[in-house]
C-alpha cells in the first residue's frame, strides 16, 4: 500500500512536470539546409529599428523597400508584383494609399500556398492599455523574418507548384491590405491553401489558433508539421469571438488555411516594449520548424496542384498531447466514439448496480453537492478576477483584462481553489463506493457536455470526451482484482489527464488574461470530476 501510494504521488508530480514541456520551443537552429531563426532574426533587426505604421511615412516606405528588395534579390525582380491602392480605392475615408508586395517563386503548375505577413505595425492607440508606436518586432516582425527566411530557403527549390510571398499592408489599421488583394480574382484563383503569420505576444509557443472552416483535410495537413501546438477547441472559440486579422479576410472569399500566433508577453502587444531586444529566438524557430515542412510538402506534392484539393465537409477534432504528439480524428468519428463510450458507460453503471458496487442515491446526492461548489467557486473567480482588474485599474472583461503581473496571483489563487476542492472532497468521499459513485457522476457530467459540444461546436469535444474515456476505463477496473493493472490505469489516467489540462488552461489565460479566471476555473473543475476520483483510488486501493 505504502508503495502503491509513493508511485501515485510520483506520477501525479512527474505529470505536472511534463505538462511544462507540451508547450516545447526548439533551439535556434544556423544551417543553409533547415529553417534558422538566426538569419530571419538579422531581416528583423532592420525592420524594427523605428515604429512603421502608415502613420510613420518614412520608415513605413523604408520596411517596403527592404522587403522587396530583399525578395527580388532571392527570386528575381520579374518574380516581384506590387498592388498598390489609392485611398480613392480604397474608400474607407483613409489618408494614405496602400501597397503591398507580393514575391513568387514559380513552380510548374501556378498553383500554390501563400504565406501572408503584415508590414506594418501599430501606431495609434487601440484597445485600453495599448501605447501605439509599436517597433513591429514581433508584430509582425515575426511574420516576416519567418517568410524572407522562407523564401531564402526556397528560392532555387525549382517546386511543382508555386510558393507565394505577400507582405499586406495597413493591416493594423482594419486589414485593408488583405481586404484589397482578397478582391484580386486573377491571383487568389491560384491560392490554393494559406499560412497566416502573427503575433499577439513575443514569446513561447507558435499556436495555429484559427483554421478555416470544414478543417478536415486542413488537419490532415498540418499533421505534416513539426512540433505542432494547436487545439480544435482554440480554433472553435476563436471563431466566435470578436477578434480579426488578415486570415479573416481570405476567410471571406472561401480560402482554405490556417492562422499562427505566439501568446506570451502581451504587455509588450502594441506597445513600444515591442521591439528587437525583446524578441525571442526560440519562437522565432518553432514559426519555421511548424510552417517550413508544410510549404515544402504543399511546393513538391503535385497533388497539391488541384486549388480545391482541401475542400471538405466536416471539421477535425484535434490536440496536442506532448511535444511532437498530436491527435487528430473527424468530427463524424467523435461523435461515434462518444456514442459507443455512452452506451460501455451505461452498461458498466447497470453491472455495478447489479454487483451492488454502486448506488443510484449516492450519485446523485455528489452531483447536487458538485454543482453547487462548482456554481460557488465560479462566483469566488469572477470576483477575484474584478479584484484583480480593480488592483491594476484597468477595464473587466472576460476575455481581456491588459495588465502586469496577474500571473502569479492567478496561479496561487488556482492552486488555493485546488487544495480547497481536494480537502473538500477528502473529508465527503472517504470510501470506495463514494469514490466509484463520485467518478460515475463525473464520466456522466463530461459524457454529457461531450455530445453537446460534439453536435454544436465539435472542436471542444475532445476536452469532455478524453476524460471520459479514461474514466470508463477506470471504473471498470476499479471493480477487478489485478491491483497493478489497477495501478496502470489510474496512473494512465492521471498523466494523460494532466498533459491536455495545464497546457489547455495556460494557453486560455495568455487568450482570455485574469478576466477569463472564472471560465479556466470552470474548465478545472469539469476535468476534476474525473480525475480526482481516479487519483485516490490510486491512491487508495485497498480500500
Amino acid at each position: 500500500m505504502i508503495i502503491v501510494k509513493k508511485v501515485a504521488l510520483w506520477t501525479l508530480v512527474v505529470s505536472l512536470f511534463l505538462s511544462l514541456f507540451v508547450l516545447y520551443t526548439p533551439k535556434p537552429k544556423m544551417s543553409d539546409g533547415s529553417f534558422s531563426a538566426v538569419r530571419a532574426l538579422e531581416h528583423i533587426e532592420v525592420i524594427s529599428r523605428e515604429p512603421h505604421s502608415v502613420f510613420d511615412p518614412v520608415a513605413h516606405e523604408a520596411v517596403r523597400q527592404y522587403i522587396k528588395n530583399t525578395l527580388i534579390d532571392y527570386v528575381g525582380a520579374g518574380n516581384v508584383t506590387e498592388y498598390n491602392y489609392t485611398k480613392e480605392e480604397l474608400n474607407e475615408g483613409t489618408e494614405y494609399d496602400i501597397q503591398n508586395v507580393l514575391g513568387v517563386i514559380p513552380g510548374e503548375t501556378e498553383v500554390g500556398i501563400m504565406l501572408v505577413g503584415h508590414y506594418d505595425s501599430r501606431g495609434h492607440i487601440g484597445r485600453y492599455g495599448e501605447l501605439g508606436r509599436s517597433y513591429g518586432a514581433a508584430d509582425d516582425g515575426y511574420a516576416l523574418g519567418t517568410m524572407l527566411e522562407i523564401a531564402y530557403l526556397y528560392k532555387d527549390a525549382n517546386p511543382k507548384n508555386s510558393i507565394y510571398f505577400l507582405f499586406t499592408d495597413a493591416e493594423e489599421t482594419g486589414l485593408y491590405g488583405a481586404r484589397m488583394i482578397s478582391t484580386e480574382t486573377e491571383l487568389m484563383d491560384k491560392i490554393g491553401f494559406i499560412i497566416n503569420i502573427e503575433a499577439r505576444g513575443v514569446s513561447g509557443a507558435a499556436y495555429m489558433f484559427e483554421t478555416s472552416s470544414n478543417n478536415l483535410k486542413v488537419i490532415d495537413f498540418y499533421r505534416k508539421a513539426n512540433l505542432p501546438v494547436s487545439y480544435s477547441l482554440a480554433t472553435a472559440v476563436y471563431q466566435v469571438m470578436p477578434n480579426y486579422t488578415d486570415f479573416t479576410e481570405f476567410l471571406s472569399i472561401d480560402k482554405q488555411g490556417i492562422n499562427f500566433a505566439v501568446l506570451e508577453g502581451l504587455s509588450h502587444y502594441h506597445t513600444p516594449l515591442d521591439n528587437y531586444l525583446e524578441v525571442h529566438v526560440s519562437s522565432i524557430q518553432h514559426y519555421g520548424e511548424q510552417i517550413e515542412p508544410l510549404v515544402k510538402t504543399y511546393a513538391m506534392d503535385e497533388a497539391y496542384g488541384d486549388v480545391d484539393y482541401f475542400v471538405s465537409n466536416q471539421d477535425a477534432v484535434f490536440f496536442t498531447l506532448f511535444a511532437n504528439v498530436f491527435v487528430s480524428y473527424s468530427e463524424t468519428l467523435a461523435n461515434i466514439m462518444h456514442i459507443v463510450t455512452l452506451l460501455l458507460f451505461i452498461g458498466l453503471v447497470v453491472w455495478l448496480y447489479r454487483q451492488k458496487a454502486v448506488e443510484p442515491g449516492k450519485v446523485l446526492h455528489y452531483t447536487t453537492r458538485f454543482l453547487l461548489v462548482f456554481v460557488g467557486f465560479i462566483v469566488v473567480a469572477y470576483g477575484f478576477a474584478q479584484l484583480m482588474a480593480l488592483f491594476g485599474r484597468t477595464p473587466f472583461s472576460l476575455t481581456y483584462v491588459r495588465m502586469n503581473g496577474s500571473e502569479l496571483p492567478t496561479l496561487l489563487f488556482m492552486i488555493l481553489l485546488i487544495g480547497i476542492g481536494y480537502q473538500y472532497y477528502t473529508v465527503k468521499v472517504n470510501t470506495l463506493e463514494k469514490m466509484r459513485a463520485f467518478l460515475i457522476f463525473g464520466i456522466a457530467f463530461h459524457l454529457l457536455l461531450a455530445l453537446i459540444t460534439g453536435f454544436v461546436l465539435s472542436g471542444a469535444s475532445f476536452l469532455f470526451f478524453v476524460p471520459s474515456l479514461l474514466g470508463v476505463v477506470s471504473l471498470y477496473v476499479s471493480k477487478t482484482d489485478y491491483v497493478w493493472v489497477k495501478h496502470g490505469v489510474y496512473g494512465l489516467t492521471t498523466v494523460v489527464s494532466i498533459l491536455l489540462i495545464v497546457p489547455i488552461l495556460y494557453s486560455f489565460f495568455l487568450a482570455l488574461t485574469v478576466g477569463g479566471t472564472p471560465i479556466l476555473v470552470a474548465l478545472l473543475f469539469i476535468h476534476l470530476t474525473v480525475l480526482l476520483p481516479v487519483f485516490k483510488l490510486h491512491l487508495g486501493l485497498s480500500n
